[in-house]
């Protein structure tokens, strides 16, 4: 014959310790018996390395700065500290591509392997950027600028929405997103400065 339940701990009908208390039902989840709460602690999230973000577990490459991760998702890599890197990063949609400007430093960017040396590569088979298209520079003290080329680039360059002039000097901040042409874009990040 079966007893009905009436709020009675079960450890007085049985040797077994489960560690709980029965308490008469009032929506609230079983207590230990040293009035304990059940834990419900979350992992930590892990730091992405390149800008800080804290990154959600499983995660390939960077919700903020938009970089791939080394060593696979974050969950099954040890937490790093975050870089203490002072280039401006462009980010560029897309596989994650990324170019760095130095601190002092200028960058043209374009298809021309002469002229844009390091973009030349990465922006080789983008038929809609021009030979010639812009140009980064990253000051000595943090700040960046963009400037499209002086002689004007065939499908130009904006800034968020902003068209920009030919040969007129633009400032950068951390997030802005920059299109060379229709197709193109990257996002800046800028050191030291907070995520967008």
């Amino acid at each position: 014959m079966t007893v009905p339940d009436q709020g009675i701990d079960d450890d007085a009908r049985g040797p077994e310790d489960d560690g709980l208390e029965l308490v008469p039902p009032t929506g609230q989840p079983p207590r230990r018996k040293d009035n304990a709460a059940p834990s419900t602690t979350t992992p930590p999230l892990a730091p992405c390395p390149h800008c800080g973000a804290r990154l959600p577990p499983g995660t390939a490459s960077c919700p903020a700065c938009l970089s791939p991760l080394a060593g696979g998702p974050a969950s099954t890599r040890p937490a790093r500290a975050p870089s203490r890197s002072t280039a401006l990063r462009l980010v560029f949609r897309g596989a994650g591509s990324r170019l760095e400007v130095p601190p002092g430093g200028e960058l043209p960017l374009g298809r021309d392997p002469d002229w844009a040396p390091e973009a030349a590569g990465l922006l080789a088979e983008e038929s809609t950027v021009s030979a010639q298209h812009a140009r980064v520079t990253h000051g000595e003290d943090g700040t960046a600028s963009l400037t499209e080329v002086p002689q004007g680039a065939t499908n130009g360059v904006r800034i968020n929405e902003r068209v920009l002039v030919p040969g007129r000097t633009e400032p950068l901040v951390d997030g802005d997103r920059v299109w060379l042409g229709p197709l193109v874009s990257f996002t800046v990040r800028v050191p030291g400065q907070p995520l967008c």
